[in-house]
């Protein structure tokens, strides 16, 4: 029997399966609110002890998760809701669950990718403090195990070894999620979307992430023209390796510069920036989704690629925004959007908007050798006041003493 899903991190596997969906071990109620306060407070405080210690031996994509997913649980906005429901006679255990899965909610229902991306990460903090009030433990998978079930947190997947094979296999899951970043940096095969599997799993099971695919109990025949497809794309992977760090020459001794384009900062995780020549565009789009994103959120998005890119030249486009690519609380309504108010113009439009984006990558720019790109310029004036804004925001930067550059400015020629 096959799946059929969508590929978030190229290769194949095959193994046993393992199931990711166990619950928790029960909770024991305690006699007071008092007491339950404090066992989410012991519990939160577990957790973050023990995503602290992962970091210790993690490199920087994964140190960077689990520092996020430490800042959410020292939140108090995310968890006030719960403690709240504990001063109303809830158990600590369902308090923090319902005061997770109402945040989760909210992510789950956005038109973005991305943001859905994110609820995995709340699943993770809300599982972990959950075994933490259970003092309950991972269960142990085999080494070359295929994970499946509806999600992967990221504490799990950074928990595996990886070194004797595997791979992932989830129900829902998302290409944008720290899990597929992950994956792809380390080369473990991840398909998403395979929606609904049988009740009950067990036995052996081959995983296409090429395709994206998971064959279940497999014939003899489908063994062995699984094993086929995977020598074949390890050959091409192989072949394709000795010709990445060469230099893009014609035949007649030309020149050409590669560079890879983007709309999240996750998809350069697992490329080798020796391979290319940096990033020819990188869409901000992405960032605009289910709210308006903050500077700081902005910048630490652009400080991503530049740093990755080193000194190799960044694109980054302003928003361009409108027309097939709206946005809740900046784009509007139009009658005919696609020629009405979009791109530049609706940012010189939403001054306010597009200042943060402005402040963001003056700053970001001292991180490497950043280029910005307004979008869809129509007259010399377009330019002109997208440009000066820049300068303002600079001079406004020296006088507050944040340190930032001012990087090239140019336009998109449609």
């Amino acid at each position: 029997m096959r799946i059929e899903g969508v590929p978030a991190s190229t290769g194949y596997a095959e193994g046993p399966l393992f199931d990711l969906d166990r619950p928790p071990a029960a909770y024991t109620s305690k006699s007071s609110a008092a007491e339950e306060i404090a066992a989410l407070e012991t519990a939160i405080g577990k957790a973050v002890s023990r995503l602290s210690a992962m970091i210790e031996t993690a490199d920087g994509d994964a140190a960077g998760i689990l520092e996020f997913h430490i800042a959410m649980l020292q939140d108090h906005a995310l968890s006030a809701p719960a403690f709240a429901s504990i001063g109303s006679g809830q158990a600590a255990d369902v308090a923090w669950r319902a005061a997770l899965d109402a945040e989760i909610a909210g992510y789950d229902a956005s038109d973005q990718d991305y943001f859905r991306a994110r609820a995995a990460d709340l699943r993770d903090i809300r599982d972990q403090v959950l075994r933490a009030l259970s003092e309950d433990g991972e269960p142990t998978a085999p080494l070359g195990a295929i994970f499946h079930g509806e999600d992967i947190a990221p504490t799990r997947f950074l928990e595996i070894d990886w070194s004797a094979g595997g791979g992932i296999a989830l129900r829902a899951g998302s290409t944008a999620s720290h899990v597929a970043m992950l994956a792809r940096a380390r080369g473990v095969p991840m398909v998403v979307g395979l929606g609904t599997f049988p009740a009950s799993l067990a036995g052996m099971a081959l995983l296409d992430a090429e395709h994206g695919g998971m064959v279940l109990s497999p014939s003899p025949a489908e063994i062995y023209a699984f094993r086929q497809s995977s020598s074949s794309f390890a050959a091409r992977l192989g072949a394709a390796q000795s010709f990445l760090t060469r230099p893009a020459v014609t035949k007649a001794g030309t020149a050409v510069r590669v560079q890879v384009n983007i709309a999240n900062p996750s998809d350069v995780d697992g490329i080798d920036i020796s391979t290319c020549d940096g990033v020819g565009l990188m869409r901000t789009e992405f960032l605009f989704g289910k709210a308006l994103p903050d500077e700081e959120m902005q910048y630490h998005a652009y400080c991503k690629v530049l740093e990755w890119a080193g000194d190799k030249p960044v694109t980054i486009r302003t928003v361009d925004a409108g027309g097939d690519k709206p946005v809740a609380g900046f784009t509007v309504e139009e009658t005919n959007p696609f020629l009405g108010l979009r791109g530049i113009r609706l940012s010189l439009k939403r001054r306010d908007i597009f200042r943060v984006q402005i402040r963001a990558l003056l700053r970001a720019a001292i991180h490497g050798n950043l280029k910005v790109m307004f979008p869809m310029i129509a007259t010399p004036e377009e330019y002109s006041k997208a440009a000066a804004l820049f300068t303002e925001e600079q001079a406004s930067l020296a006088a507050r003493g944040v340190a930032h550059t001012m990087p090239p400015l140019g336009i998109m020629v449609e």
